[in-house]
């Protein structure tokens, strides 16, 4: 049994199920929308990560791009149409996209089933800049060194960043 307790961005449940054993488990579940990624190389081997205001987190933090689910359209065309607003990537500047994601994995996995999935994304070498900067503040490619040096100093913490960072670094190898 679910029952809707919230109704906004995010929709939330009181849920009960049926265990073997014939006891009720209670627990609650995040419907989330799911989201598309990328992790965009260019043709110097550095990655695209982009500046924005997390409110919730109260301050700026450096990720990949990435833009919910939330048309009807494919997970692959989101993370392109992302790319050009984030990034002011074109479709032209794409050399090579993965046909499905590299990964994808539940979000929140003891919450929610929302999905990430993330593409490897290989673009021309260029300035770039965001096409639309009330999300984005900012875009620049760094190199692997530089990320880990982010990582290091707790500047780089969004999960789907590291996932991406340290899948990239094993498929290096």
């Amino acid at each position: 049994m679910e029952k809707l307790i919230y109704d906004g961005y995010v929709k939330i449940y009181d849920c009960e199920q049926i265990k073997e054993d014939g006891s009720i488990e209670k627990f609650n579940k995040v419907a989330l929308r799911g989201a598309s990624a990328g992790l965009v190389i260019n043709e110097e081997g550095s990655i695209a990560l982009v500046k924005q205001y997390r409110p919730i987190l109260g301050k700026y933090t450096l990720e990949i791009p990435a833009g919910t689910i939330d048309k009807k359209v494919s997970i692959k065309e989101i993370i392109i149409e992302e790319l050009e607003e984030e990034c002011g990537i074109t479709k032209e500047d794409i050399i090579e996209i993965s046909d499905e994601p590299i990964i994808t994995y539940n979000i929140i996995e003891n919450m929610s089933d929302g999905e990430m999935h993330i593409f490897k994304i290989l673009v021309k070498t260029k300035d770039t800049k965001p096409k639309e900067t009330d999300e984005v503040d900012e875009v620049h490619f760094y190199t692997l060194e530089e990320i880990e040096e982010l990582i290091k100093k707790r500047i780089v913490t969004d999960p789907k960043t590291l996932i991406a960072f340290y899948l990239y670094k094993d498929m290096i190898k």
